[in-house]
Protein backbone atom coordinates (compact mmCIF):
# COMPACT_ATOMS: atom_id res chain seq x y z
CA UNK A 1 0.00 0.00 0.00
CA UNK A 2 1.19 3.43 -1.25
CA UNK A 3 0.67 6.39 0.87
CA UNK A 4 0.46 9.75 -0.76
CA UNK A 5 0.33 13.21 0.08
CA UNK A 6 -0.89 15.44 -3.01
CA UNK A 7 -0.62 18.84 -2.55
CA UNK A 8 -1.66 19.17 1.13
CA UNK A 9 -2.31 22.90 2.39
CA UNK A 10 -3.45 23.55 6.04
CA UNK A 11 -3.66 26.90 7.63
CA UNK A 12 -5.79 28.27 10.77
CA UNK A 13 -6.27 32.01 12.23
CA UNK A 14 -5.72 32.41 15.75
CA UNK A 15 -4.99 36.08 17.49
CA UNK A 16 -5.26 37.90 14.42
CA UNK A 17 -2.74 35.33 13.26
CA UNK A 18 -3.09 33.31 10.64
CA UNK A 19 -0.51 30.39 10.95
CA UNK A 20 0.32 28.11 7.73
CA UNK A 21 1.14 24.51 8.38
CA UNK A 22 1.40 23.45 4.61
CA UNK A 23 1.51 24.56 1.50
CA UNK A 24 1.20 22.38 -1.28
CA UNK A 25 3.06 19.21 0.57
CA UNK A 26 3.67 16.26 -0.80
CA UNK A 27 4.98 13.11 0.65
CA UNK A 28 5.33 9.12 -1.04
CA UNK A 29 5.53 6.42 1.51
CA UNK A 30 5.55 3.13 -0.42
CA UNK A 31 4.67 0.30 1.95
CA UNK A 32 7.19 -0.92 4.38
CA UNK A 33 9.12 2.56 4.17
CA UNK A 34 9.46 4.67 7.13
CA UNK A 35 9.77 8.13 7.46
CA UNK A 36 10.29 10.79 10.56
CA UNK A 37 8.53 14.10 10.63
CA UNK A 38 11.05 16.43 12.47
CA UNK A 39 10.24 20.07 13.78
CA UNK A 40 9.33 22.11 16.99
CA UNK A 41 6.02 21.97 18.97
CA UNK A 42 3.44 23.69 16.67
CA UNK A 43 5.00 22.96 13.66
CA UNK A 44 2.27 21.04 12.67
CA UNK A 45 3.52 16.91 13.38
CA UNK A 46 0.50 16.04 15.04
CA UNK A 47 -1.88 17.68 12.28
CA UNK A 48 0.27 16.00 9.98
CA UNK A 49 -1.02 12.50 11.68
CA UNK A 50 -4.42 13.58 12.56
CA UNK A 51 -5.15 14.20 8.29
CA UNK A 52 -3.38 10.82 7.67
CA UNK A 53 -5.38 9.01 9.82
CA UNK A 54 -8.83 10.38 8.41
CA UNK A 55 -9.57 12.96 11.70
CA UNK A 56 -8.77 16.49 10.46
CA UNK A 57 -9.50 17.52 6.81
CA UNK A 58 -6.84 19.54 4.88
CA UNK A 59 -7.99 22.22 3.57
CA UNK A 60 -6.92 21.38 -0.25
CA UNK A 61 -5.04 18.71 -1.58
CA UNK A 62 -5.24 14.46 -1.63
CA UNK A 63 -5.02 12.18 0.96
CA UNK A 64 -4.06 8.49 -1.07
CA UNK A 65 -3.75 4.91 0.16
CA UNK A 66 -2.91 3.68 -3.36
CA UNK A 67 -6.09 4.69 -5.32
CA UNK A 68 -8.60 5.57 -2.47
CA UNK A 69 -8.33 8.98 -1.71
CA UNK A 70 -9.51 8.82 2.21
CA UNK A 71 -11.23 12.46 2.27
CA UNK A 72 -13.48 11.97 -0.41
CA UNK A 73 -15.73 9.42 1.85
CA UNK A 74 -18.25 9.81 3.95
CA UNK A 75 -17.21 9.44 8.00
CA UNK A 76 -18.46 5.89 8.47
CA UNK A 77 -16.10 4.56 5.52
CA UNK A 78 -12.98 6.51 7.24
CA UNK A 79 -13.37 5.24 10.08
CA UNK A 80 -13.84 1.69 8.91
CA UNK A 81 -10.63 2.22 6.69
CA UNK A 82 -8.55 3.24 9.43
CA UNK A 83 -9.44 0.42 11.25
CA UNK A 84 -8.76 -2.15 8.97
CA UNK A 85 -5.76 0.13 8.08
CA UNK A 86 -3.94 2.14 10.43
CA UNK A 87 -2.60 2.28 13.38
CA UNK A 88 -2.40 5.18 15.92
CA UNK A 89 -0.43 6.08 19.16
CA UNK A 90 -0.92 9.81 20.38
CA UNK A 91 1.31 10.99 23.12
CA UNK A 92 -0.83 11.07 25.43
CA UNK A 93 -1.17 7.58 26.04
CA UNK A 94 -5.00 7.89 26.60
CA UNK A 95 -5.90 4.70 28.60
CA UNK A 96 -9.39 3.81 30.33
CA UNK A 97 -9.25 3.72 33.54
CA UNK A 98 -11.08 1.35 35.07
CA UNK A 99 -10.20 -1.51 32.40
CA UNK A 100 -6.25 -3.42 32.91
CA UNK A 101 -2.88 -2.82 30.33
CA UNK A 102 -4.63 -5.87 28.28
CA UNK A 103 -7.80 -4.91 28.39
CA UNK A 104 -7.11 -1.42 26.62
CA UNK A 105 -4.56 -3.35 24.15
CA UNK A 106 -7.99 -5.29 23.27
CA UNK A 107 -10.60 -2.49 22.90
CA UNK A 108 -10.16 -2.35 19.18
CA UNK A 109 -10.82 -6.20 18.33
CA UNK A 110 -13.89 -5.66 19.65
CA UNK A 111 -16.11 -7.00 16.94
CA UNK A 112 -13.53 -8.43 15.33
CA UNK A 113 -13.13 -12.37 15.62
CA UNK A 114 -10.06 -14.16 16.16
CA UNK A 115 -7.51 -15.25 19.56
CA UNK A 116 -6.55 -11.71 20.45
CA UNK A 117 -5.61 -12.44 23.87
CA UNK A 118 -2.73 -14.14 23.09
CA UNK A 119 -1.78 -11.73 20.43
CA UNK A 120 -1.72 -9.23 22.89
CA UNK A 121 -0.31 -10.63 25.38
CA UNK A 122 2.70 -11.24 22.85
CA UNK A 123 2.55 -7.26 22.19
CA UNK A 124 2.90 -6.92 25.38
CA UNK A 125 5.51 -9.40 26.24
CA UNK A 126 7.60 -7.73 22.76
CA UNK A 127 7.15 -4.12 24.62
CA UNK A 128 8.53 -5.34 28.02
CA UNK A 129 4.94 -5.09 29.66
CA UNK A 130 4.08 -8.77 30.39
CA UNK A 131 4.03 -8.39 34.06
CA UNK A 132 2.07 -5.17 33.41
CA UNK A 133 -1.10 -7.06 32.28
CA UNK A 134 -3.25 -6.53 34.86
CA UNK A 135 -2.01 -3.41 36.43
CA UNK A 136 -4.59 -0.57 35.92
CA UNK A 137 -3.59 2.85 34.41
CA UNK A 138 -2.71 4.58 37.69
CA UNK A 139 -0.48 1.90 38.60
CA UNK A 140 1.58 2.11 35.48
CA UNK A 141 4.47 5.12 34.66
CA UNK A 142 4.10 7.25 31.97
CA UNK A 143 6.35 5.59 29.79
CA UNK A 144 4.56 2.13 30.40
CA UNK A 145 1.26 3.54 29.47
CA UNK A 146 2.85 4.65 26.35
CA UNK A 147 3.60 1.14 25.12
CA UNK A 148 0.61 -0.01 26.45
CA UNK A 149 -0.60 2.78 23.52
CA UNK A 150 1.56 1.00 21.16
CA UNK A 151 0.08 -2.61 22.05
CA UNK A 152 -3.35 -1.33 21.20
CA UNK A 153 -2.01 0.59 17.97
CA UNK A 154 -0.45 -2.54 16.74
CA UNK A 155 -3.29 -5.30 17.35
CA UNK A 156 -4.91 -5.59 14.49
CA UNK A 157 -1.82 -5.62 12.56
CA UNK A 158 -1.88 -2.51 10.67
CA UNK A 159 -0.27 -1.85 7.51
CA UNK A 160 0.68 1.70 8.78
CA UNK A 161 1.73 3.08 12.01
CA UNK A 162 1.57 6.56 12.51
CA UNK A 163 2.94 7.31 16.72
CA UNK A 164 2.96 10.87 17.71
CA UNK A 165 6.26 11.70 20.35
CA UNK A 166 6.99 7.95 20.96
CA UNK A 167 9.53 8.56 23.26
CA UNK A 168 8.85 11.37 24.61
CA UNK A 169 8.26 9.82 27.94
CA UNK A 170 11.39 7.65 28.50
CA UNK A 171 14.59 7.33 29.60
CA UNK A 172 17.54 7.36 27.27
CA UNK A 173 18.28 3.37 27.59
CA UNK A 174 14.46 2.80 26.89
CA UNK A 175 14.03 4.83 24.10
CA UNK A 176 16.86 2.61 22.47
CA UNK A 177 15.36 -0.38 23.18
CA UNK A 178 12.07 1.04 21.60
CA UNK A 179 13.51 2.32 18.77
CA UNK A 180 14.91 -0.84 17.79
CA UNK A 181 12.22 -2.55 18.69
CA UNK A 182 10.37 -0.21 15.83
CA UNK A 183 13.39 -0.56 13.54
CA UNK A 184 12.70 -4.77 13.93
CA UNK A 185 9.22 -3.91 13.02
CA UNK A 186 9.15 -2.36 10.26
CA UNK A 187 11.66 -4.25 8.69
CA UNK A 188 10.60 -8.13 9.36
CA UNK A 189 6.82 -6.64 8.99
CA UNK A 190 7.33 -4.09 6.57
CA UNK A 191 4.98 -2.66 8.52
CA UNK A 192 5.14 1.44 7.10
CA UNK A 193 5.57 3.89 9.90
CA UNK A 194 5.59 7.52 10.50
CA UNK A 195 7.29 9.20 13.57
CA UNK A 196 6.46 12.79 15.03
CA UNK A 197 9.21 14.01 16.81
CA UNK A 198 11.50 16.73 18.15
CA UNK A 199 14.09 14.69 19.31
CA UNK A 200 17.52 13.85 16.75
CA UNK A 201 18.47 10.92 18.00
CA UNK A 202 15.25 8.91 16.16
CA UNK A 203 17.51 9.56 13.04
CA UNK A 204 19.77 7.32 14.12
CA UNK A 205 17.03 4.52 13.60
CA UNK A 206 14.97 6.12 10.63
CA UNK A 207 16.96 8.03 8.79
CA UNK A 208 14.22 9.07 6.62
CA UNK A 209 13.49 12.85 7.64
CA UNK A 210 10.87 15.73 6.75
CA UNK A 211 11.64 19.06 8.53
CA UNK A 212 8.28 20.71 9.03
CA UNK A 213 8.05 24.90 9.61
CA UNK A 214 5.29 27.18 10.40
CA UNK A 215 4.56 30.31 8.63
CA UNK A 216 2.55 32.74 10.30
CA UNK A 217 1.11 36.35 9.01
CA UNK A 218 -1.05 39.12 10.02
Amino acid sequence: MMLKLKNICKAFTQANETVTLFTDMNLDLPQGEACVLMGASGCGKTTLLRMINGLEKPDSGEVLFDDFSLYEHDDKTIRAFRCSTIGFADQHAVMLPQLTALENVLLPTIGHKGNWIQNAKALLSELDLFNRADFFPHQLSGGERQRVAWARAMILNPKLLLLDEPTSALDSERSKYILSSLQSLNREKQISIIIATHQASTLNYFPHAIELETEITR
